[in-house]
């Protein structure tokens, strides 16, 4: 690196940093969901622990296992030492500096001049879809990786293209997975060997893995796992405004305004007329835009809507199809280099292209200050979710510092509120407490305070972090579970409901001495006269181990969705963890992280070989004019 490129480096990093810093990215999801989750597992790593488990989301739910988490992405190594809202500002600033970088290299691949590349790039990171995936943490990365995809089929690198999508599995989302494998099919086909493509694929396999293994753990208990009705699949589609909206304006404004349209995804699509020209030519970008554009539409277009409606209920899993909108931005993005590098008038284009794209995208930036986001931290109190704010009454940047101000939301976990008895923002609640949502949201107020008291909300009479049951109902299904914490007769001090395994069952006297959260592990000490049950006010998973000692104990769910303990006679030092597969995943992070540093080395030598090549040509060449 020369002296000019390290102080440019030097430069770039300090204002991020200070922006960093200074702003926050707060829209939608990065509110209600990403910021709270990153808070509290840089917490926790901290710590030196992997954050397996949310104690503060709907009654305490997976973390690791949660995609939208992004546990084992790699820039988590951020939260280390940096101030956690550094650290979440600068994902969004690293993810967009690489989209450009990334784009650049990928149209200069594709034959692009150095100044249309560079413009390519430009309008890339401006353009609609990206500005607007930067009120999402697990989108925007999808702003580097799909180009980065785009680059390896240009180079036939097995390698990078197994990087880009493994980072992919780590940090991103189904849907734009499966845009980006869509591109990039197209792209490759007919260009790269099938075995490089099935080596792509294992690496990116190995890479995403420790996810892969934490969320196959839960998969099957929470509701992402539940097949959703085509309508929901097709929720936020592509209409024919939004298309043309690519090239003229966005016509219905920005979704940070007061009154914007909160059920479309993105704020904003727009690139510029630039994409009319640019799509007259013969290239497999224009296949990939119109196979991106063909599957966006969605409930929109018939076939795509008929095609769903038949669709095998085992992969109605993915939703949302306005997501293709990234992919199909890169595709015209690629095409918008090329024609710079043919028309006469690329200054001009530049001009008319750039000036009303850097405007559309300071309007529709999810950016405010950091001050107001700032929440002192305070004792854990169990709250239940309060919509306190009504959206969409006034600006965005408005409403969040007033729901910052509230505690509203999951937003409140920052200060280390809990929450319980509610719809977790990003569905990765079980199943069980999907249902005590739902009929929380249905009952009466006098039926809701029952299931406030139960799960050990801030309301007169709530149960414990922890306590012993004296008796238990035991039931069949989830409907007669229901009906009994219902019921008037139903005493949640005393009695819990409970499976058929453990009808009739009567505690033994007893008592808990000690509840502690130590991190990650729950600590109870019990005096045990004989068998008892133990409920603990944690979501049930069958991935909670209980252990007294090198004993494991039995686990059952207790009033439908609470973690409930088989403890026999003695006195125990119990410790509860989250994760039957810990050693597991740990070992696949382990080997991801060293899959990625090993996949990086050839390109650094490769790249230090070039540099070394042209430093000896330019000698001979000196050495020839002497």
């Amino acid at each position: 690196m020369n002296r000019r490129n390290a102080v440019i480096t030097v430069i770039a990093v300090a204002a991020a940093l200070l922006v960093s810093h200074l702003s926050f990215f707060f829209f939608r999801d990065n509110f209600s969901t990403h910021y709270p989750m990153k808070v509290i597992s840089a917490s926790l790593f901290r710590g030196g622990e992997i954050p397996w488990w949310n104690f503060h989301d709907m009654g305490g739910q997976p973390l690791a296992g949660n995609p939208n988490a992004l546990t084992f992405y790699p820039d988590n190594v951020l939260y280390l030492f940096l101030p956690a809202h550094v650290a979440f500002n600068l994902h969004f600033l690293i993810h967009l500096a690489g989209g450009l970088l990334a784009m650049r290299a990928l149209c200069r691949a594709r034959g692009a001049g150095a100044e249309g590349a560079w413009t390519a790039a430009a309008i890339w990171t401006l353009s609609g879809a990206v500005i607007s995936s930067t009120a999402f943490y697990n989108l925007v990365t999808a702003a580097a990786l799909i180009p980065l995809a785009l680059l390896a089929v240009e180079k036939r690198s097995a390698r990078l293209l197994g990087c880009a999508f493994g980072l992919l599995l780590l940090g991103s989302e189904p849907v734009t997975i499966l845009g980006t494998a869509l591109a990039v099919g197209i792209t490759a086909s007919g260009r790269m060997r099938w075995r490089s493509l099935a080596a792509a694929a294992l690496l990116a396999a190995c890479i995403g893995a420790p996810q892969i293994v934490a969320y196959s753990e839960i998969a099957g208990e929470v509701e992402r796992s539940v097949p959703i009705s085509p309508r929901a699949m097709l929720a936020t589609s592509l209409t024919g405004m939004r298309v043309v909206e690519l090239v003229l304006w966005p016509v219905h404004g920005f979704l940070n305004d007061p009154g914007g349209l909160r059920q479309r995804l993105f704020s904003t699509l727009f690139l510029g007329i630039i994409v009319v020209p640019a799509l007259i030519t013969r290239s497999r970008y224009v296949a990939v835009a119109a196979a991106c554009l063909f599957l966006a539409l969605g409930a929109n277009n018939p076939l795509v809507a008929a095609a769903v409606e038949v669709l095998p209920l085992s992969l109605r899993a993915f939703r949302f199809p306005e997501k293709l909108a990234l992919p199909l931005t890169a595709a015209l993005v690629v095409l918008i280099a090329a024609y710079l590098t043919r028309t006469r008038y690329r200054r001009l284009w530049m001009a008319v292209t750039l000036l009303p794209l850097t405007w559309a995208a300071f309007r529709a930036l999810p950016v405010d200050w950091f001050a107001p986001y700032r929440v002192a931290p305070r004792a854990a109190v169990r709250v239940h979710w309060r919509a306190a704010i009504p959206p969409g009454v006034v600006d965005a940047r408005t409403e969040y510092r007033q729901r910052a101000a509230a505690l509203d939301w999951m937003f409140g976990a920052v200060a280390n509120l809990r929450y319980g008895v509610g719809r977790s923002p990003d569905l990765m609640h079980s199943l069980l407490s999907r249902a005590v949502a739902q009929r929380f949201q249905a009952i009466p107020p006098r039926l809701k305070e029952r299931y406030l008291r139960v799960n050990g909300c801030d309301v007169p009479g709530a149960l414990p972090m922890t306590m012993i049951v004296a008796e238990t109902i035991a039931v069949r299904s989830l409907g007669e579970a229901v009906r009994q914490v219902e019921s008037p007769r139903f005493d949640e001090q005393r009695i819990a409901v409970a499976p058929p395994s453990l009808a009739g069952f009567t505690s033994a006297a007893g008592r808990v001495t000690r509840y502690e959260e130590d991190g990650q592990t729950i600590r109870v000490d019990v005096v045990a006269e004989g068998p008892l049950l133990l409920m603990v006010n944690q979501t049930f998973f069958e991935a909670w181990v209980a252990r007294s000692g090198r004993q494991e104990l039995e686990t059952f769910p207790l009033n439908i969705d609470r973690l409930g303990v088989l403890v026999p006679a003695g006195e125990h030092r119990l410790a509860l963890t989250f994760g039957r597969r810990r050693a597991a995943v740990v070992v696949a992070w382990i080997g991801s992280m060293l899959l990625l540093l090993a996949s990086a080395f050839p390109g650094l030598v490769e790249k230090l070989d070039g540099r070394a090549g042209k430093i000896k040509r330019a000698a001979d060449e000196e050495g020839a004019d002497l």
